[in-house]
């Protein structure tokens, strides 16, 4: 609920500081995944919510693809983010110097090893971004030999970026159907047994 109850404050300063109103939007962006279950679902909701309310087009975009987006970097970029339960999110990506980006591995949840052994599958020298290289940058960088480089663990899926990736796109007239959206987990949520109570 935390996330629901912030969300739609946060918006509001925002557009204020901009001296924006909720009309001025005109598009939308959303990130759809990997990610947490909860974070997904109420982003998606509201953006679907807004397009529909506002009849402005949307678009869902991948956030390992927004990850992928360094500033200042072209070339072999993957992206990976902490899975938890000792699994990481990764994808490989080809970023052009235009803002363009190919990918060539596509997103994939599982053990860090595993994951980083399909982006090795790629020659050349790669930069690995996220999360995940703070308890998996070993294994990872492992997999991957020399040609890797950790940007650091510091990197961490940004609205902005996702903003980036969508503009062009949504100029070019690419939309994502308000109902078509939907949250990529990576894998089914996780349901702990009710615990019976006694009295």
């Amino acid at each position: 609920m935390r996330h629901l109850e912030g969300l739609l404050p946060a918006v509001a300063e925002m557009l204020a500081r901009l001296g924006l109103t909720p009309g001025s939007i005109e598009g939308l962006a959303v990130s759809c995944g990997p990610g947490g279950f909860t974070g997904l679902r109420v982003g998606i909701a509201t953006a679907a919510a807004w397009a529909r309310a506002r009849e402005v087009p949307v678009l869902g975009v991948g956030t390992l693809e927004a990850l992928a987006r360094v500033p200042g970097v072209d070339g072999l970029v993957f992206p990976v983010l902490d899975a938890h339960r000792g699994e990481v999110a990764g994808a490989l990506y080809r970023v052009g110097r235009d803002g363009g980006a190919e990918c060539l591995a596509p997103p994939l949840v599982g053990p860090p090893d595993v994951v980083a052994a399909e982006a090795a599958r790629h020659p050349g020298p790669v930069l690995v971004v996220g999360d995940g290289l703070t308890r998996h940058g070993a294994a990872i960088l492992a997999a991957l030999g020399a040609r890797a480089r950790a940007a650091g663990p510091d990197l961490h899926p940004r609205a902005a970026a996702v903003g980036l990736v969508a503009l062009p796109r949504l100029a070019r007239g690419e939309r994502t159907g308000p109902e078509a959206l939907r949250p990529l987990y990576g894998r089914r949520p996780v349901v702990w047994p009710r615990q019976e109570t006694s009295g």
